[in-house]
C-alpha cells in the first residue's frame, strides 16, 4: 500500500512538464529560478535548513556527490543525498545517510509528498499566472529539500539535473561547489559550444564560495576560472594541485594513491570501479579536507562505503553482467576501457540510447570492441529509435542484432554470452534500470 501511494505521488509529479523525459527545447518559462525561489519561500525555504554542497558537470557528478555525501556522514553528520537520474525508481534520488546506513525514508517521503501536492494544488491563480506551473524536476527538488529539513539533516549534497545556472537546485546557498568534467551535451538547452555549456554548468558558482573542479578542457577551464574570478570565489583544479594519482581496479572496486602538492601521500579504497572513480575521489578529498576540514579517517570510511547503481555495476559475476548508464562518447570510451581491462575483448554488448545522443560516435567506439552487439529500446522514459541505432551500429559491426523489446533483447544477449562471455549493458540509465529490474526479479 505504501509503495502504491509513492507511485501515485510520483505519477502526479510526472504529470507536470518533465524536461528530463521530453527533452523540451529551452524556454525562459520552463527554465526559471524565480519560480523555484518563490515556491521554496512559500514552503519556508527548506533549502536553508542544512549545509549545502552543490555538484555540477557532465560526467561523474552522481558518483562524486555520493562519495562526498558518504564522507560527510562518516564524519558524524546526518547527510542528505539528492541525485539524478534514477535507475529503477524515483525513490533512488533521495537518501538520508547516517551511522553507515542509507535510508530513503519512504514513509516521510510519502507524507511530505502529500503536503507538497496540497500546497501546489492550492496555489493562487495569480501565482500561476506570474510564474507558470512548476516542472517535474522542480517538484522533485522541493521534495528533497523538505525531506532533508524534516529528517534533521545537518548537511546535504545536491546534484544538478541538466545544467547549473537555471537548475532547480541552484536556489541553495552552498558552502562548497564541485564541478566534474564538462562535455558537449544537451546542446538544445545548454548551448552548442563547450564554452556556452561551461557557462551554464559554472552558474552554480556563488560569490565567495570555494569551488573545486576536475581537470577540464582548456576552453571549459578558462570559462570556469573567469566566472570564479568575477564572483570572488577561490577555485582549484585538481590536476593543477596533484603531484601523483595512481589507481588499480578489480571487479571488487578501486584502490588509489594520491598526493597533492606540499602534502603527504594518502591511499583509499573504493567500492566504485574505474580509474575515473579515482579521479572523482581525488576531487572529493581535496574539497573535503581543504574547505570542510574532514579528517582522513572519515574520508577513508566514506569513500569506501559510497555506492550508486549503474556506475560500472557488476550485477552478476558468472558470467559477468555489468551495467553503466554512460551516454556520451567520452564517458562510453572510459567505461569501455575499464570493462576490457577487467574482462577482456570477447564480450557482448547490449546497447540502447535515447534520441538526441551522439549514437554514431558511440557506435564507432563500441561496435569494433565486442564479439556480438544487441540493440534495443532504452526503456520507455525517453523517446528512442532503436532501428536507427541499429543501422548506425551495422556499419562497423555487420553481426549486430536488433531486438526492440528489452526483455527479449536481454535474453538474446545473455544467450550470446554462452554462460562465459562478459555482458556490458550501456547507453542509458533507464536501460540499466530495466535490465536490473528483470535480473533481480
Amino acid at each position: 500500500m505504501k509503495a502504491e501511494r509513492l507511485r501515485e505521488l510520483f505519477a502526479w509529479i510526472e504529470s507536470f512538464t518533465n524536461l528530463e523525459r521530453s527533452g523540451a527545447v529551452f524556454s525562459a518559462r520552463a527554465y526559471q529560478l524565480e519560480r523555484m525561489r518563490h515556491l521554496a519561500h512559500r514552503l519556508g525555504d527548506p533549502q536553508d535548513a542544512f549545509r549545502g554542497m552543490h555538484v555540477a558537470g557532465s560526467k561523474g557528478k552522481g558518483s562524486t556527490a555520493a562519495l562526498l555525501a558518504w564522507s560527510l556522514q562518516a564524519s558524524g553528520l546526518r547527510t542528505g543525498l539528492y541525485t539524478s537520474p534514477h535507475v529503477e525508481s524515483y525513490q533512488e534520488r533521495y537518501c538520508v545517510l547516517e551511522n553507515g546506513t542509507a535510508d530513503p525514508r519512504p514513509e516521510l517521503l510519502e507524507e511530505l509528498g502529500g503536503q507538497l501536492r496540497r500546497h501546489i494544488e492550492a496555489l493562487p491563480p495569480a501565482v500561476l499566472q506570474e510564474y507558470g506551473q512548476p516542472t517535474t524536476f522542480e517538484l522533485l527538488t522541493l521534495l528533497a529539500f523538505l525531506l532533508f529539513r524534516e529528517s534533521g539533516c545537518q548537511a546535504a549534497v545536491l546534484e544538478t539535473g541538466i545544467g547549473g545556472r537555471l537548475d532547480a537546485t541552484n536556489v541553495v546557498s552552498p558552502e562548497l561547489c564541485l564541478l566534474t568534467p564538462i562535455e558537449r551535451e544537451h546542446t538544445d538547452v545548454l548551448g552548442d559550444t563547450l564554452a556556452q555549456i561551461s557557462r551554464e554548468k559554472g552558474g552554480i558558482i556563488k560569490p565567495g564560495v570555494p569551488v573545486y573542479s576536475a581537470a577540464q578542457a582548456p576552453e571549459a577551464r578558462q570559462v570556469l576560472r573567469g566566472i570564479a574570478e568575477e564572483r570572488g570565489s577561490p577555485i582549484a583544479f585538481v590536476d593543477e594541485e596533484l603531484e601523483e594519482l595512481s589507481s588499480r581496479f578489480t571487479p571488487e572496486g578501486t584502490e588509489l594513491a594520491l598526493r597533492f602538492r606540499g602534502e603527504a601521500p594518502r591511499r583509499y579504497r573504493l567500492a566504485l570501479i574505474g580509474d575515473f572513480q579515482a579521479e572523482n575521489a581525488a576531487l572529493v578529498d581535496l574539497a573535503a579536507r581543504r574547505t570542510l576540514g574532514l579528517a582522513g579517517e572519515a574520508l577513508e570510511r566514506g569513500l569506501q562505503a559510497a555506492r550508486l547503481p549503474a556506475r560500472l555495476e557488476l550485477l552478476r559475476a558468472h558470467p559477468p553482467v555489468v551495467l553503466d548508464g554512460a551516454h556520451t562518447p567520452h564517458s562510453v570510451e572510459r567505461v569501455l576501457a575499464v570493462f576490457r581491462a577487467l574482462f577482456g575483448s570477447d564480450g557482448v554488448l547490449l546497447f540502447g540510447a535515447a534520441r538526441g545522443k551522439k549514437i554514431e560516435e558511440m557506435a564507432a567506439l563500441l561496435a569494433p570492441a565486442f564479439r556480438r552487439v544487441v540493440i534495443t529500446t532504452p526503456g520507455t522514459f525517453k523517446e528512442s529509435d532503436p532501428a536507427k541505432t541499429f543501422r548506425l551500429f551495422q556499419g562497423p559491426c555487420p553481426a549486430a542484432l536488433l531486438e526492440p523489446e528489452t526483455g527479449a533483447a536481454l535474453a538474446l544477449a545473455l544467450g550470446l554470452t554462452e554462460g562465459r562471455r562478459p555482458l556490458l549493458v550501456l547507453g542509458s540509465f533507464y536501460l540499466a534500470g530495466e535490465v536490473r529490474r528483470r535480473l533481480n526479479s
